[in-house]
């Protein structure tokens, strides 16, 4: 494991022992938790006790933290949906953006989980649109069960580990985001995610939790946290790039 990515796994750590604050001002479509935990180091006051920092400020538009079931897609892989004449099948969001599609499948959990209601296909709510669906969501996790192991239960496969995948291996326009997109449920308690890939340039460096540790999951369409180039989506809830470069 690379030193970047060994931080990074400390910072996974860093948030868990400071979700509520961290949650209520960052949200991104996968791996919020690095980002998020390197704003709250780098901006929260010293000396500040426990209660204040679970004084959740106001959120951003759009974002908001449910409860219930929802789909976590963060360690997974996903596969291109192609027409039956051969070309790429295209997914489009709730603003009228349209972006290939690629088909992904997710562990169901159930907790407090993040949401921006402005993004993917989502209308205005996080609420179920029916018994049979569920939202492609995010919430900071140590342990779940994940696809590259058969979404085993056993913890020595349901440890999460973060992996760069740098924007020098071009792989930016192949990888997929599925943060607050609707999902089907399916059995054993996994749901399959329709979301899109191709949203950055390929010159785009992203972290991922899909693999386990296994770089070949950078190639594999992996559900993604696109830190680079500057104008990238973390730059949306004030987060540089700078910032997390920093943390190499």
């Amino acid at each position: 494991m690379g030193a970047f990515d060994k931080k990074m796994n400390e910072l996974l750590e860093f948030w868990n022992k400071h979700t509520f604050k961290i949650t209520a001002v960052i949200v991104a479509p996968l791996l919020l938790a690095f980002a998020g935990s390197l704003y709250a180091q780098e901006h929260m006051p010293l000396g500040i006790d426990s209660h204040m920092q679970h004084a959740a400020p106001t959120p951003p538009p759009g974002l908001t933290i449910c409860q219930g079931e929802f789909a976590l897609c963060a360690a997974s892989t996903c596969k291109p949906v192609m027409n039956e004449d051969g070309t790429q099948r295209m997914i489009t969001n709730s603003s009228g953006e349209s972006y290939p599609e690629v088909v992904c499948r997710c562990p169901i959990l159930n907790g407090p989980n993040i949401a921006d209601t402005s993004l993917g296909n989502m209308q205005g709510s996080c609420e179920a649109t029916d018994k049979n669906h569920v939202w492609s969501t995010f919430w900071p996790r140590l342990m779940y069960p994940q696809e590259s192991s058969n979404f085993s239960h056993k913890p020595e496969d349901m440890k999460v580990v973060i992996q760069n995948c740098p924007a020098k291996d071009l792989q930016g326009y192949n990888a997929s985001n599925c943060f607050s997109w609707n999902c089907v449920k399916g059995p054993d308690g996994i749901a399959i995610c329709s979301c899109p890939m191709g949203q950055v340039p390929p010159a785009t460096g992203f972290l991922i939790e899909a693999g386990q540790g296994d770089p070949e999951a950078c190639n594999q369409h992996p559900v993604s946290f696109p830190y680079s180039p500057a104008g990238s989506v973390l730059e949306k809830y004030g987060i540089t790039v700078q910032e997390i470069e920093d943390a190499k």
